[in-house]
Formats: structure tokens, C-alpha cells, sequence
């Protein structure tokens, strides 16, 4: 039973072992994190609102805003959490891409129309 046991962990192992050295690369967009404040009256972004886009990074490199592969915004650099500022000018599919050196990632969102009325935006 002894041997049995030993055999079935030695086997363990080499599957273990087996997996991990065929696992795929880890991806190099997972190095930052993108997050979107929306700070607005209602659902979703809209259009002529403002938005805080946070990159979370793991270095304190300078990071490249772009929404729909046109930048927006670059910021200094200096800190691991960025902020740049947003404001969709178009409804429909928006891709918001940070870069900072060679990392990236995407989220994607939705904008309708917006009411910005001064001191609060309405997105509908």
C-alpha cells in the first residue's frame, strides 16, 4: 500500500510539473488595472460628461490614454495610480486603452447622450 501511495504521488507531481511547464504566458496586459469613475445622474456615460479614467499600474512609469485608439491624454508618471480626465464627444462603442511601458489594458463601454448641466452631467 505503501508503494501504491508513493507511485500515486510521484505521478501527481509529474502531471503538476507537466501543466505548469505547458501553461500558456501569462498576458501582458494584466499589469494594469483600469477603472472608470463615473460621477454622474443616472446610468451608463454620456456624451460632454467628464470621467476620471484610473490606471493602476506596477511600475511608476508615464501611462498613454486612448479612447478608440486615439490618445487622449499622458500623464507624467512619478506614481503606480494615474488619473486622466474623459470626456466623449461621440454615442455608441467607446474602447478606453491605457499603455505604460510595455503593458495594457482595455475595457469597454457604452456612452448615450448627455446633459451636462454645470455642477452635475446626466447620461441617458
Amino acid at each position: 500500500m505503501r508503494n501504491l501511495r508513493s507511485s500515486v504521488t510521484v505521478t501527481i507531481a509529474l502531471a503538476a510539473v507537466g501543466a505548469a511547464w505547458n501553461a500558456p504566458a501569462a498576458s501582458a496586459d494584466i499589469g494594469i488595472q483600469v477603472y472608470i469613475d463615473s460621477g454622474v445622474i443616472g446610468t451608463g456615460y454620456g456624451t460632454g460628461c467628464t470621467y476620471s479614467v484610473i490606471g493602476n499600474g506596477t511600475d511608476p512609469d508615464a501611462m498613454s490614454f486612448y479612447d478608440n485608439g486615439l490618445r487622449f491624454a499622458v500623464t507624467p508618471g512619478g506614481k503606480t495610480t494615474q488619473v486622466a480626465q474623459w470626456t466623449p464627444t461621440t454615442p455608441g462603442t467607446h474602447e478606453i486603452r491605457i499603455t505604460q511601458s510595455f503593458d495594457s489594458n482595455t475595457v469597454v463601454l457604452t456612452v448615450g447622450t448627455g446633459i451636462n448641466a454645470g455642477s452635475f452631467c446626466q447620461a441617458i
